[in-house]
């Protein structure tokens, strides 16, 4: 059996019929994690009867884990069978009861009540709101709240107060971001079916339409052109020549590049050839800018039969009024991430003057789970400022300050940040200016910082052992480079491509072991290309990552106004 057979096994096995896609989707994620739970309960059965063999394990132990193991894949079974064929919402409920009833009996009761098992109990809370509905949470913070605090009574333990109160708050986040992602998702679903039939129907039906009736384009409100196979113009209705500004005569015969003149650039050109050429390309259309005008493009094959096609049929569509939507869209979400820094800064606030006690000490479990906060609100402020970021170069309103700078303070201040990040993985943070290099530069000191936070913080992410370096040097006499290297799992020749662009990710499963959301590099290289420079990546898989970025010696002020 090869790969491709096995990989259709698993995602026959993994999928569940369901006429709702949002249970559909529970019940999947429900199946993968059972999957991976068996997984490792078989390599537990594997490794119990290796101890077993080798001697190191007596009888009454080995029993108890052969009965343990046999009796979880018993269960595994059981509620996978129910969510396939039964209830998604029953095998949840009892995928959380029976998580919730080994975290239980894990450990000591004391341990259970108010130690170092308590805190585990967050996973079912943040699972019930991923496998069952949003509101369920909530459910689950009460009842591993009434079940650590019936453990604690059982050994004369005053309850947890402060923990519980924590997992209703964790069950208040995971509330909103189960909630959100479904009203997104949803969103989502309805614009695609709408865009979808909207394409297909457009095009596909007017391709069949053309060959028998040249006066329904006369009624189109959409441009319309139709190319032989040689890419020549050979119908055209009127809207079309109000959308390119062009006579019918100018038109006919021409092929497409011609059609767009010097209006488009070279890029948005070539984008438009592409598609009219592949129309079965995953990009089902094109927009661009042409004389003052965002336009939407189109394409799809006309056909006399299955097997012949003559042609091609491109609906132009004036799309001007949806690119400023978007720009609006934009605008508000920089807005909104604006709005978001200050009640996260005031949490960060608050949380710092927790830790350091100026309410006074805190005992060992809070002081952590003040940490925990402090990480997080770090973690949600970081992407309220990539979002900030991303809107404003979307929307053209990001300017750099230009100013005279010492380098060395923007490696020194990199490194005092990030120091400890690597120390805390055991890394090496290596920083050298080499000798040639100015000591005062000129730039934008702060989107230099940003730049560098960005690719030492991956750098350090995805490196588990060795070294992560910053350099700077000279490669001509026209221009300064900053490279980031290091030596972690490097990055995929297939993934390279698409590093840059926005939500981007090289793991973007829903188990992935780094977390982000994928703006970082796009940031760091929009914030380049800004600057007038460029950012490059070498990368091998297990051999680590570098990149590039080479910048003028002396900026040119209208990349920075």
């Amino acid at each position: 059996m090869n790969m491709t057979n096995v990989m259709k096994l698993i995602r026959q096995l993994l999928n569940v019929p369901s006429i709702d896609p949002n249970d559909q989707r529970r019940a999947q994620l429900l199946n993968i994690l059972l999957l991976g739970i068996a997984a490792l309960t078989l390599l537990m059965l594997l490794a119990t009867t290796i101890m077993n063999i080798s001697g190191g394990l007596v009888e009454p132990e080995s029993t108890l884990l052969y009965l343990g193991c046999l009796a979880q894949l018993c269960g595994i079974i059981i509620i996978f069978a129910i969510n396939r064929y039964g209830s998604s919402r029953l095998a949840s409920s009892l995928f959380l009861l029976l998580l919730t009833t080994v975290l239980a009996f894990s450990d000591e009761p004391q341990e259970v009540a108010d130690g170092r098992t308590l805190f585990a109990f967050a996973i079912p809370v943040l699972m019930a709101s991923v496998l069952l509905r949003p509101h369920a949470s909530f459910a689950a913070a009460g009842l591993v709240s009434l079940l650590i605090a019936a453990i604690g009574l059982s050994v004369q333990i005053v309850p947890n107060v402060f923990a519980m109160v924590v997992f209703f708050a964790i069950a208040l986040v995971s509330w909103l971001s189960a909630r959100s992602l479904e009203h997104a998702l949803e969103d989502l679903r309805t614009i695609n079916r709408e865009l979808d039939q909207r394409v297909e129907q457009r095009t596909r039906e007017l391709a069949e339409a053309l060959s028998r009736n040249q006066a329904i384009l006369a009624g189109i409100a959409d441009g319309v052109i139709v190319f032989d196979n040689d890419g020549k113009a050979i119908v055209a209705n009127p809207a079309i020549t109000g959308l390119l500004e062009r006579h019918a005569d100018e038109i006919i015969g021409y092929d497409v590049e011609t059609l767009m003149g010097a209006g488009i650039d070279a890029d948005d050109q070539a984008a438009v050839a592409a598609l009219l050429r592949n129309t079965e390309t995953r990009y089902p259309s094109v927009k661009f800018e042409r004389d003052g005008k965002t336009l939407s493009m189109s394409a799809a094959p006309v056909c006399v039969a299955p097997e012949e096609m003559i042609g091609t049929v491109a609906v132009f569509r004036d799309f001007t009024r949806e690119a400023e939507i978007d720009r609006m869209k934009s605008a508000f979400v920089s807005m909104a991430s604006h709005e978001l820094r200050t009640p996260l800064n005031a949490i960060l606030g608050y949380a710092d003057m927790l830790q350091e006690g100026v309410y006074g000490p805190l005992p060992d479990k809070q002081h952590e789970v003040v940490a925990r906060i402090i990480a997080n609100a770090g973690e949600l402020l970081n992407l309220a400022t990539n979002l900030l970021d991303q809107a404003q170069i979307e929307a053209g309103t990001l300017t750099l300050n230009v100013t005279p700078f010492t380098l060395a303070d923007l490696i020194d201040g990199v490194q005092g940040v990030m120091s400890v990040l690597a120390q805390a993985k055991g890394l090496e943070l290596i920083s050298h200016i080499a000798d040639d290099v100015p000591t005062t530069l000129f730039g934008d000191p702060q989107r230099l910082h940003q730049i560098l936070i960005n690719l030492v913080g991956n750098a350090i992410k995805f490196t588990k052992e060795g070294t992560v370096h910053v350099d700077a040097y000279r490669p001509d006499a026209d221009h300064w480079t900053l490279e980031v290297s290091d030596t972690g799992c490097g990055i995929p020749a297939e993934a390279q491509p698409h590093i840059f662009e926005p939500f981007q990710q090289v793991d973007s499963s829903p188990n992935r072991e780094h977390t982000g959301a994928g703006l970082g590099l796009s940031i760091v290289r929009q914030l380049t290309t800004l600057m007038g420079s460029e950012i490059t990546l070498t990368s091998e898989v297990g051999h680590g990552s570098t990149f590039t970025i080479v910048l003028p010696l002396v900026p040119t002020q209208e990349k920075f106004s």
